[in-house]
């Protein structure tokens, strides 16, 4: 698929090349200056989504060092299985942090968080969101952050971007 092109000052962008420009001779608060923004807000806004998801998905697999076995027992896996479960949320965390490697690092807890939320569905039968109980919806936002930084690439502000940008 073709990528993003964008400028430092583009107005707002989708992909395709279907574009919302700001227009000067508009005057207050109309349509044009409310969709138009910056690219590099774009890339601010993709670093704090890494930043968000690397680091709890991080937390939460460092929780699971020398515990795998109680994370294996709990979700009815196998300790092998478990411990590439606890490097997966570690790693890609760590990763999405950085920037570094953002498509498989993203691809992996995309597939993490998927196979996650849909044991608290179906096998716990836990709630969307219900106060004072466990629920899926922040299981939900854990899988959507990093299928859209899969989708949207790490943004300028990565160490992919650093290295690999053309």
């Amino acid at each position: 698929p073709p990528r993003l092109q964008r400028s430092v000052s583009s107005a707002c962008y989708i992909q395709g090349g279907l574009r919302f420009l700001h227009s000067q001779a508009i005057q207050g608060a109309k349509m044009g200056q409310l969709i138009a923004w910056n690219a590099a807000h774009v890339d601010a806004g993709l670093l704090i989504l890494r930043l968000a998801v690397g680091i709890g998905s991080f937390i939460h697999g460092m929780n699971k060092v020398g515990k795998v076995h109680l994370f294996a027992g709990d979700h009815h896996l196998p300790n092998w299985l478990a411990a590439i479960a606890m490097w997966v949320q570690i790693i890609g965390g760590a990763c999405l942090v950085l920037g570094f490697a953002t498509f498989p690092a993203a691809l992996g807890l995309v597939i993490f968080y998927l196979v996650a939320t849909q044991e608290l569905i179906v096998r716990k039968k836990e709630p969307f969101a219900r106060p004072g109980v466990h629920t899926w919806d922040s299981g939900l936002l854990y899988l959507a952050i990093p299928l859209a930084i899969l989708v949207a690439g790490p943004g300028r502000y990565s160490l992919d971007a650093l290295f690999f940008a053309r």
